[in-house]
């Protein structure tokens, strides 16, 4: 079991969800007027823009695996194209569907902790590790 990786994963999730998604909708509902909806779907296109954008400039992390000390290692794509990072995180906007959005992220965290790896991490063909804070200064020398 991977209790303690899923944890630490699960938060890290979260720190990028407050990072990214919920100001965009608020900026975008309050400051902007536009509808609940279409905030909502603004929010989720912030938040895969700002996945992709995080991954492919920072090492592999983004703020949320940077503090949980996690990288997205993308060695064993065929690629390394922007692309296939992005198809990577869209797969994160399921998790916001109203119907099976919930079920989907209870399912991606029982195969987190049963495997080691998540929904995203099979369709992008990715691994994400643990970096010691060390290695990530040492990158960006």
């Amino acid at each position: 079991m991977h209790t303690r990786y899923t944890i630490v994963r699960a938060l890290a999730g979260l720190i990028d969800f407050i990072v990214a998604y919920v100001p965009a909708v608020i900026i975008f509902a309050f400051g902007l007027h536009t509808s609940t909806r279409n905030a909502d779907l603004l929010g989720q296109a912030i938040f895969v823009l700002y996945n992709i954008v995080a991954l492919t400039g920072f090492h592999g992390q983004t703020v949320g695996k940077y503090f949980g000390h996690l990288k997205v290692d993308t060695a064993k794509l065929a690629s390394q194209n922007v692309m296939f990072v992005g198809i990577r995180e869209v797969t994160k906007v399921l998790f916001f569907t109203p119907v099976i959005g919930i079920p989907l992220l209870i399912v991606n965290l029982v195969v987190c902790l049963l495997k080691g790896r998540t929904i995203e991490d099979y369709v992008g063909q990715t691994v994400v590790t643990v970096v010691e804070p060390r290695e990530v200064a040492n990158e960006t020398k």
